[in-house]
C-alpha cells in the first residue's frame, strides 16, 4: 500500500513529507517543527515582548536624564528622544512624594507625571 504524500506544517517551509515511519509526522525535521514552535510563540506574546521593549527604551531615556541631572522635563522632549507614555509600568499613588501626582517605578528610577503642566518629574528616594 502507497502512503500518501504529507506536507510540512510549518507555512515557511511547506516540502513534502514522502518517507515517514509514523502517520502523525507533520513536519520534516527538527529545524521546521521548533522553528515553526518559536513563530507560534513569539505571536502569542507579541504584546508583551512589545510591552517590555517599550520600557526598556522608556528606562534608558529616563536614565540618560536623571544621570545629567535634570529633574523635570517637558513630555514633548522626551517623546522625541523615544520615551512612549503607552510603556509605563504600574501607577503608585503616596502622599510621601506628591498628593496629586501619581508616581511610576522602573528599576531604580522614581518618576510622576504631571497632567496639568505636561511634565515629567523625577524623585530621589529616600533613605
Amino acid at each position: 500500500m502507497k502512503k500518501p504524500i504529507k506536507f510540512c506544517k510549518n507555512p515557511d517551509c511547506g516540502d513534502e513529507i514522502i518517507e515517514y515511519k509514523s502517520s502523525k509526522r507533520e513536519y520534516c525535521g527538527d529545524y521546521c517543527r521548533n522553528h515553526h514552535g518559536h513563530k507560534r510563540r513569539m505571536e502569542y506574546n507579541l504584546e508583551f515582548s512589545n510591552f517590555k521593549s517599550g520600557m526598556t527604551k522608556n528606562y534608558k531615556v529616563l536614565k540618560f536624564l536623571r544621570d545629567a541631572g535634570i529633574l523635570s522635563e517637558k513630555l514633548e522632549r522626551l517623546t522625541k528622544m523615544g520615551f512612549d507614555p503607552k510603556y509605563l509600568p504600574q501607577k503608585n499613588i503616596d502622599n510621601e512624594f506628591s498628593p496629586n501626582i501619581a508616581y511610576y517605578i522602573i528599576k531604580d528610577i522614581i518618576f510622576g507625571l504631571d497632567p496639568k503642566t505636561n511634565t515629567v518629574i523625577f524623585y530621589s528616594p529616600k533613605n
